[in-house]
């Protein structure tokens, strides 16, 4: 468990390339003390994972002073972001640089989760479960 604010490697399945990517920290111990990506479209991020790659301790939201945040203001996503860079500039609110992650597992050992990125449209789902259009509903206020 984190104290503070844990990160591990997602493995990620692109169907389009046929291969794995990994994304996630490099670790010395439990100390993170780099970034795994393979994505050169997302390599401008500061902090390389995944939104399924993260945890923290909530209080960092709301006592930004017990844990020497690196902005006093509140923590917000705005909606410019750009596509690929929410994760980070969300991250970039709450810690200061690697130095306040920890690796979950220590040593960066396993991978936790798989990211799939999957289109709805190319799933093969059962005949009767895909809705061509939308379900429309009337709900009777009393």
């Amino acid at each position: 468990m984190c104290r503070r604010f844990g990160t591990w490697p997602v493995a990620m399945l692109a169907p389009s390339k046929n291969k794995a990517i990994l994304e996630g920290p490099v670790c010395n111990g439990s100390q993170v003390i780099g970034w795994h990506t393979n994505e050169k479209s997302k390599r401008l991020r500061r902090f390389h994972v995944d939104m399924s790659g993260f945890a923290f301790n909530s209080t960092i939201l709301w006592d930004p002073k017990r844990w020497k945040r690196p902005f006093p203001h509140p923590t917000r996503q705005l909606d410019t972001v750009k596509e690929g860079f929410q994760e980070t500039t969300f991250i970039e609110q709450v810690v200061a640089d690697e130095s306040d992650m920890e690796s979950v597992p220590p040593a960066c050992s396993r991978i936790l989760n798989w990211h799939l990125h999957l289109d709805a449209l190319d799933v093969p789902y059962p005949q009767g479960w895909v809705m061509q259009k939308n379900l429309e509903a009337v709900i009777t206020v009393r």
